[in-house]
């Protein structure tokens, strides 16, 4: 049995009404804007104390925002295939 980051009432109420999720597709990676993929970045990051220049530390949220855009370009392009 596997169990996603979803839970257990998801698990169960997904057993009680199973026709509603049997002709389901979840689409996981669903595509984000840059902006709020690095709005999203410069929230978590924000907790750390990254021993780097504020310039640096904000070319990394930006990065952590591209890295995710690019994954979602790639999963496109491999479900287009």
């Amino acid at each position: 049995m596997c169990r996603g980051q979803i839970g257990e009432k998801f698990r169960s109420r997904a057993l009680e009404f199973p026709g509603l999720i049997s002709g389901c597709t979840f689409d996981w990676f669903q595509r984000w804007p840059k902006d709020a993929l690095a709005a999203v970045a410069e929230h978590f990051l924000s907790r750390f104390d990254v021993d780097c220049a504020a310039e640096m530390k904000s070319q990394l949220v930006q990065c952590v925002g591209t890295i995710h855009d690019n994954i979602a370009q790639s999963c496109s392009a491999y479900f287009q295939k």
